[in-house]
């Protein structure tokens, strides 16, 4: 189990990012989770047309089943999306310390 940087009881209002990390965890994320999710959009079953039959309740059934497979599409496209939105989250973290250690490294007067 991975072991936090910073000891929450101990650490105040002391916080560390280490923008590496970040990156590395926007990339795995990137490279593992969003093509699986995507693919899962398109593999959701149906039914075939008439594959319940055609009297009214088979009908009934097949078009809940459609619905159902919709609204599935739909909520795995919502997680894309979510998770999107936490890879460029932690892209833009990660960049926004970079430039906060630049300007600060840029701020600190130099001796010698």
């Amino acid at each position: 189990m991975n072991e936090p940087i910073i000891d929450p009881a101990t650490a105040g209002d002391q916080a560390m990012c280490k923008p590496e990390a970040l990156i590395d965890v926007a990339g795995r994320l990137s490279k593992d989770l969003l093509p699986r999710l995507d693919a899962a959009r398109f593999k959701v079953p149906d039914l075939p047309p008439g594959a319940a039959g055609d009297w009214d309740i088979a009908a009934g059934y097949s078009d809940t089943v459609r619905r159902a497979r919709e609204a599935t599409g739909d909520s795995l496209q919502f997680v894309l999306e979510q998770v999107q939105r936490v890879i460029d989250d932690l892209v833009a973290t990660a960049d926004t310390v970079r430039g906060a250690d630049e300007r600060a490294a840029g701020a600190v007067p130099r001796t010698g």
